[in-house]
């Protein structure tokens, strides 16, 4: 007998979504073997997305924010309402294979499995770098290196396991128990983007590891719902003032002052010539937020098993 499952997608002024994308997660539901729920949390919205759901999908259950409190609160919601030990994490500009669950809930047999994601199509059917997030410390950045998804295949179907820095946070299998003892996502890096990452380092360096299943997948669509509802130059800067964060968090000191911050003063003031400030706003942000930063390196100090730099090394073996 599989093992139960529930589906939690987050939704925000997304009823169009809803109706796009739920047929295909109620259809890949129907197709597993096991017992399958799913939670909508509808994030204050203020289109039709509380009528649509209970006309055209009422097998759904509704966590209702009557205000927006972002994407991280919403998960944490839907988190909190589930049943299951297994849970995925999707976000409403997502349309799934319908053979999408039983491959990731294997890798749940291993008692230290936090988290795995399937392949990331876009709409054209090219396929996402971030689908597997090998990252490695390089030019004074975490980098996301290069793979081929032939190669992955290969892999995988001669039996191995392909490690992740991090599950993509649009749509991964999680276990409820290891993202409640993380306190899921963390609150600084509110309102959005990193969060997904940071997860998956801190479980890393407690000694859980997330995965890549490339066998499976899940088509992203373009227009998602942060970057329709929200100021690009905004989320530009929120999106670097974070990758900020979560350097400085993580880092030994000594790749942090010797290497991340020179590289990314060099990196501003080449911008600066291109006359673009987005990028110094979000490190503006950064900066304001240091003190929190400051608290949170100690707490990462005082509860990991590893270093950052211990867990890029399991990850460095392409």
């Amino acid at each position: 007998m599989q093992p139960s499952i529930t589906v939690v997608i987050p939704n925000f002024n997304g009823a169009g979504l809803l109706q796009r994308n739920l047929p295909s997660v109620l259809a890949a539901m129907k197709n597993y073997s096991g017992i399958s729920s799913l939670i909508v949390v509808d994030d204050g919205s203020s289109d039709e997305s509380l009528q649509v759901l209970n006309s055209e999908f009422p097998q759904a259950k509704v966590v209702v924010h009557t205000q927006n409190r972002g994407f991280a609160e919403a998960i944490h919601s839907g988190v909190n309402a589930a049943g299951t030990e297994l849970l995925f994490l999707l976000n409403s500009d997502v349309e799934v294979a319908p053979d999408i669950f039983t491959p990731l809930v294997a890798y749940f047999e291993d008692e230290n499995t936090f988290s795995v994601n399937p392949l990331i199509y876009d709409e054209k059917g090219e396929v996402k770098r971030h689908s597997w997030n090998l990252r490695q410390f390089k030019g004074g950045t975490l980098k996301l290196m290069n793979w081929q998804l032939e190669v992955a295949l290969q892999r995988r179907n001669a039996g191995e396991n392909l490690p992740a820095a991090y599950a993509h946070g649009g749509s991964f299998m999680v276990r409820k128990s290891m993202f409640l003892a993380l306190d899921g996502f963390h609150p600084i890096f509110k309102p959005f983007y990193s969060e997904d990452y940071d997860l998956g380092l801190r479980a890393w360096r407690r000694g859980w590891a997330s995965y890549f299943e490339p066998s499976v997948h899940i088509v992203h669509q373009s227009k998602g719902s942060i970057r329709s509802h929200v100021k690009f130059k905004y989320v530009k800067s929120i999106r670097r003032r974070n990758r900020y964060i979560l350097e400085w968090a993580h880092l030994a000191p000594a790749d942090l002052l010797i290497k991340a911050i020179p590289a990314s003063i060099l990196q501003l003031l080449g911008e600066l010539l291109m006359l673009d400030y987005t990028n110094l706003r979000g490190f503006g942000f950064a900066v304001m937020k240091l003190r929190q930063v400051l608290v949170f390196r100690r707490e990462l100090r005082e509860t990991s098993l590893f270093t950052l730099r211990e867990v890029l090394a399991k990850l460095d073996k392409r």
